[in-house]
């Protein structure tokens, strides 16, 4: 990437981290990272597949109406509504070239919500997977854009892990912009071990998950309001990763935090990632007790999946097919589904077909129950009147 463009992105970057003390500048953040790609309006919502919902965090240039439309009737239509089922922690996509563009762009969610509002396709990156929804940064661009370009999706890739990280520690702190709150739990936004130090290097915060792995493990301790590390050389390292993070300098802090493995002790092997929290130059304005740097810590190799991205890998049931099954345990029929979808109804037969060789049911109410029980057993829905059986015969 040029270097004006990482000038740019590590600006943008002490902009994000600016956002956990001044949460009113999220908007301000988002428009620049819209704008960088060419965008019409930005947000960090959290969506659920199930409802068919969406909670939004905080947001730039989408109208209220918009949000209002969405939730009421199209969230229901949108085919990458189940992309958290699929796609990985900080990795952009394409909702078009997700779902296809042509299926995407023939869609009634892109026909009839996205195209009046002059919007099209949309770089979602996922920044958090909770029991059944996950949260995501999205990025509208123009209807007349087509399709977003890999450099753009690029952009959005390295801005944010640092902005899944300014939320987790937002919600860790309470303070959300305008007064409004992610819905999902502290506790299960919150995969990570998180430790906030303030400018005396003395913590100011340790989250549940931080305790655990510091009490399990032989390698990291605390000693009173100090962490400490038994290894020698690694003790060195994450004090020189602090005291860089505390100085600010940006060129030396990489743009997805400072890495330093923990080593392999007993107890979990653990890799930790340091960054600042930043306040654009009011440093000097600060409390010496607020937090200005945050240590996250995590088990190598781990990470707990949402129930449905169980149930799809599980049944190894395709981006399509569960778009198909989605409308389905929402009780409509094949033909709307088609028609919904922007595809044929012997496509959508085929998908149910599969559906029903993938797990071993013969009836749409059973493939319902199936998906539904896997799911969310409390949020069974009604079934289409006139469901189809593995023959193509009705079970009405």
């Amino acid at each position: 990437m040029p270097s004006a463009d990482q000038s740019e992105i590590l600006s943008i970057i002490g902009n994000i981290y600016d956002c956990v003390l001044r949460p009113e500048d999220w908007p301000d953040v988002l428009k620049k990272i819209a704008t960088g790609v060419g965008g019409l309006n930005a947000s960090i919502s959290i969506q659920d597949p199930l409802s068919k919902t969406g909670s939004f965090f905080v947001d730039w240039a989408v109208p209220p109406d918009a949000i209002r439309q969405y939730n009421e009737k199209y969230a229901s239509l949108n085919p990458a509504m189940t992309s958290g089922w699929y796609c990985e922690i900080d990795g952009p996509i394409s909702a078009a070239r997700y779902v296809g563009p042509p299926q995407y762009f023939g869609s009634r969610y892109a026909r009839e919500f996205l195209k009046p509002l002059g919007w099209g396709d949309a770089i979602g990156s996922h920044i958090a997977k909770l029991s059944n929804r996950y949260g995501i940064l999205c990025i509208f661009g123009p209807w007349s854009k087509g399709t977003f370009a890999d450099p753009e999706i690029n952009f959005v890739r390295s801005l944010s892990p640092h902005v899944r990280r300014a939320v987790e520690i937002t919600e860790l702190l309470g303070q959300h912009p305008s007064g409004n709150a992610i819905e999902a739990s502290v506790l299960d936004l919150l995969r990570p071990g998180v430790i906030l130090l303030d400018r005396l290097k003395r913590i100011t915060y340790c989250n549940a998950t931080a305790e655990r792995l510091i009490s399990s493990s032989s390698t990291i301790g605390r000693r009173g309001d100090h962490l400490f590390v038994k290894h020698a050389e690694v003790s060195a390292k994450l004090a020189t990763a602090v005291e860089i993070a505390l100085t600010g300098v940006a060129e030396a802090i990489p743009e997805n935090g400072i890495p330093l493995a923990l080593g392999e002790f007993d107890g979990p092997q653990l890799a930790a990632w340091i960054l600042p929290l930043r306040r654009g130059g009011s440093s000097s304005r600060t409390s010496p007790s607020e937090p200005r740097v945050a240590i996250f810590l995590q088990e190598i190799g781990d990470r707990a999946p949402l129930a449905g991205e169980h149930f799809v890998r599980q049944f190894a049931i395709t981006q399509s097919e569960c778009r198909v099954l989605m409308l389905l345990v929402q009780g409509h029929d094949v033909t709307e589904i088609a028609d919904w979808l922007g595809t044929s109804l012997p496509t959508v037969r085929t998908h149910l077909a599969r559906l029903f060789a993938k797990t071993n049911t013969r009836s749409q109410a059973q493939l319902v129950g199936l998906a539904m029980t896997a799911l969310s057993p409390a949020r069974l829905p009604r079934v289409a009147k006139n469901s189809i059986t593995e023959d193509g015969s009705s079970d009405a």
